[in-house]
């Protein structure tokens, strides 16, 4: 009798060293635990999750010296899979908030699909492949305020230029969908894009991107910008090229 306990005994211990040990999902042991997404910034304005990023990783551009439109001063962008992160500073003296008359318009222009010959806007950035424009307001009537773009598809002709995008009020995306969200103080700020709402179904890996902000609907400040010369009369240059971390 003794034999058949030492034996059910060495069994029994088999039986648990062979079960799989999955705490992430207990109730499929057979699958592979799954590693916990950790959101790298924090959108709260408060901007110090920015300096533990590995700066290779960033996409970064500074307002040139000369530029046409100089009140951007710099824009940061870290893209992984879930979100896209933006970082930017502007100069609040040319975009003083002014209750009641103006909301500071922030843009976004996304070539989203990473292809160079569709989209367009040749106005704010020479190699003109913008498929997707944000717009949306950095303050409402009671101050700063998440930043709750609506998303307007470039509809003219491939690599052009002028007011391209979808007509006013035909939006793809209409502004408060969740698609970002944004938080800062006067002079800075922070925005997530949260990737799997955008409407055109997936952001390409690698993507190129855009920033303008405005006063009372006129662009004061844009990034990536150039210096104003004979040879490059507007200034412009290519949109920032941003790489997914993974």
């Amino acid at each position: 009798m003794k034999k058949v306990f030492v034996l059910m005994a060495i069994a029994a211990m088999a039986l648990v060293a062979c079960k799989p040990n999955n705490p992430d999902d207990p109730n499929n042991p057979d699958k592979p635990d799954q590693p916990t997404y950790e959101q790298p910034i924090t959108i709260d304005g408060s901007f110090d999750d920015w300096a533990k990023l590995d700066a290779s990783k960033v996409a970064s551009a500074k307002n040139v010296d000369g530029a046409s439109h100089e009140a951007l001063k710099l824009v940061k962008v870290y893209a992984d899979e879930v979100y896209i992160f933006v970082y930017f500073e502007w100069d609040t003296d040319e975009t003083e908030w002014v209750p009641g008359e103006d909301h500071v318009p922030f843009h976004m222009y996304l070539n989203s699909d990473g292809d160079s010959a569709t989209g367009g806007f040749s106005d704010q950035w020479s190699d003109a492949c913008s498929d997707v424009l944000l717009e949306g307001s950095l303050y409402d009537e009671n101050g700063m305020a998440s930043y709750d773009p609506g998303a307007y598809k470039w509809i003219a002709e491939a690599n052009g230029s002028g007011w391209g995008w979808e007509p006013d009020g035909e939006n793809i995306l209409a502004s408060g969908s969740g698609l970002c969200s944004g938080a800062g103080v006067p002079g800075k700020y922070e925005i997530a894009l949260l990737r799997e709402m955008w409407p055109l179904g997936s952001i390409a890996d690698n993507f190129s991107i855009g920033f303008d902000i405005q006063k009372n609907w006129d662009t004061v400040g844009l990034l990536p910008n150039g210096e104003v010369t004979e040879d490059n009369p507007s200034g412009t240059v290519p949109s920032l090229k941003v790489t997914t971390v993974k």
